[in-house]
């Protein structure tokens, strides 16, 4: 069912990026636990990120979970109203996402500099993923660039109106990169085709009114809804083919 199958990828892209934002700071988290400067300078900017991003996007999805099930989903038999209401804990709760923006960007990168070393940080995880394939690579190290160079214009006295799409843009990167570099260290190809999904749908301008990715998204809905394993070479050769077929 075509729409089912979008439908579901919009679901499952937001978790992926989520689950692996949350694998990443969990780890950057126990390294400052010990003492390492460096990442609790790291763990400064990921912490508001990660709570900014992950609960509007539970928002989303756990509506969106509830609306696959219809009117099952709605009553208490199921697990999905609960969902929803927990899904509003994570805006209020966590702070909200203005307040989370702004501690990213109006504090952390304004007075620590985070964005910068999270660029840093976000470089040297492409530099480990040697074989996804190069053009994504450059394309992957170009957005984490304007990302921080976004953030950097946002964390000025004038920019603080900017401060949710700046946190956005440098959550949205930085799963782009971490999934990019799952895929490269665990030989699984359907983090490449999140990674790839992230880039050119959440972090790419697109046309409501002309489509152009829809055989490029038929494929890699066929690969990540499948049950099959999905290796890394199989997901490098469509996102290579996408690249020659957007020219």
């Amino acid at each position: 069912m075509p729409l089912m199958r979008r439908q579901s990828l919009k679901l499952m892209v937001p978790a992926e990026q989520a689950l692996s934002m949350y694998a990443w700071t969990a780890d950057v988290m126990d390294r400052a636990s010990r003492a390492d400067e460096g990442a609790a300078h790291l763990l400064r900017i990921l912490t508001p990120l990660f709570k900014f991003r992950a609960c509007r996007d539970n928002l989303r999805v756990a509506t969106g979970a509830m609306e696959v099930r219809g009117g099952n989903g709605y009553i208490e038999d199921w697990v999905n109203p609960r969902l929803v209401r927990d899904a509003q804990i994570g805006v209020l709760w966590e702070g909200t996402s203005n307040i989370n923006a702004l501690d990213a960007i109006g504090r952390a990168a304004a007075k620590m500099g985070a964005h910068e070393a999270l660029g840093a940080a976000l470089h040297a995880r492409l530099a480990e993923s040697s074989r996804v394939p190069q053009k994504f690579r450059t394309r992957l190290g170009e957005l984490i660039d304007r990302a921080v160079a976004f953030a950097g214009r946002a964390s000025g006295v004038e920019g603080e109106r900017l401060a949710r799409m700046a946190a956005g843009a440098l959550y949205n990167a930085a799963t782009a990169v971490l999934m990019a570099w799952e895929a490269a260290h665990l030989d699984n190809g359907r983090r490449l085709l999140l990674s790839r999904m992230v880039v050119d749908y959440r972090l790419s301008a697109q046309d409501p009114l002309a489509p152009q990715n829809e055989a490029w998204e038929e494929r890699a809905a066929a690969l990540l809804l499948g049950e099959g394993a999905v290796t890394l070479d199989q997901a490098a050769a469509l996102v290579n083919r996408q690249d020659r077929e957007s020219r």
